[in-house]
């Protein structure tokens, strides 16, 4: 391992994966980076960085591997209160009233990165209780999408663990969860709101003309270049008057940061007007 450390070929590492996955590896420590290429090498029976430059270079699939290693997440439902405080006392019952006064019916909404799913739940959850009885006259529909396949299959099961669901009001804990076997299993009508797709941000979208996206904590792991693409495909995708709705630590960046104009600055929600 001592070797490891020394290797020169660490920065040649870095630099393909930059180059061939835009995924900014100045983002993370040294010490973090080594660790997850640590773990990959030994599952691929590699030594050097050179070795895994080169096994990289001959088998594409490994990126996925290395992908996953390097951008886990640890997920929660409601993850961020004020974020989902502002989404349900002012920007979606806003949306709801403007659909309401023009005579329309869709609400189209973008979960983009969406892993294990406790986001887009999280979403399914606060359109549930704000449509109330008036729920069944609207045609809701919830992209939930991630380049990560192994990780939908997971979502669509619905079940999480207690540290998973710290974060969920305890009328809604109660009223959309029952507790099985030590995991919290989603009802039925939240889980068949959400639609799950298997998306590629660079290479895909999920379609158009959505009232809100939700992309938070994704795009800080890609190069600025890759983000003002990625924001400019969300803007596309938006209708006019939809919301963006980005992580906390992360800033709107190129053209769509003029195009883009901020309604709740500390919650990073912006709007398409």
């Amino acid at each position: 391992m001592e070797s490891m450390r020394i290797d020169p070929g660490f920065d040649d590492l870095k630099q393909l994966i930059v180059q061939r996955r835009s995924l900014n590896c100045d983002h993370y420590k040294d010490g973090y980076l080594r660790r997850r290429f640590a773990v990959r090498m030994r599952a691929r029976g590699v030594s050097g960085y050179d070795d895994y430059v080169r096994l990289l270079r001959s088998d594409p699939i490994e990126y996925d591997e290395l992908m996953r290693d390097l951008t886990i997440n640890v997920t929660q439902f409601f993850r961020d209160e004020a974020v989902f405080k502002a989404l349900e006392d002012e920007v979606l019952p806003l949306l709801i009233y403007q659909k309401v006064s023009r005579g329309e019916s869709s609400i189209r909404i973008w979960s983009a990165g969406c892993s294990s799913g406790e986001e887009p739940y999280s979403v399914s959850i606060l359109m549930k209780e704000l449509l109330g009885e008036e729920f069944e006259r609207f045609s809701l529909s919830i992209v939930a999408s991630d380049i990560d396949a192994e990780v939908l299959e997971s979502a669509k099961e619905g079940r999480y663990l207690p540290r998973q669901v710290v974060n969920v009001p305890k009328p809604y804990l109660e009223r959309y969860f029952t507790l099985d076997d030590g995991l919290y299993q989603l009802s039925p009508p939240i889980m068949e709101m959400v639609h799950f797709r298997n998306i590629d941000l660079f290479t895909a979208t999920a379609g158009s003309h959505f009232d809100l996206i939700l992309c938070r904590n994704v795009v800080i792991y890609f190069t600025r270049e890759m983000q003002e693409r990625l924001y400019m495909k969300f803007y596309r995708s938006l209708r006019d008057g939809g919301y963006l709705v980005m992580g906390n630590t992360e800033t709107l960046v190129g053209e769509a940061a003029t195009l883009l104009t901020p309604t709740h600055t500390r919650e990073r929600i912006y709007q398409k007007r």
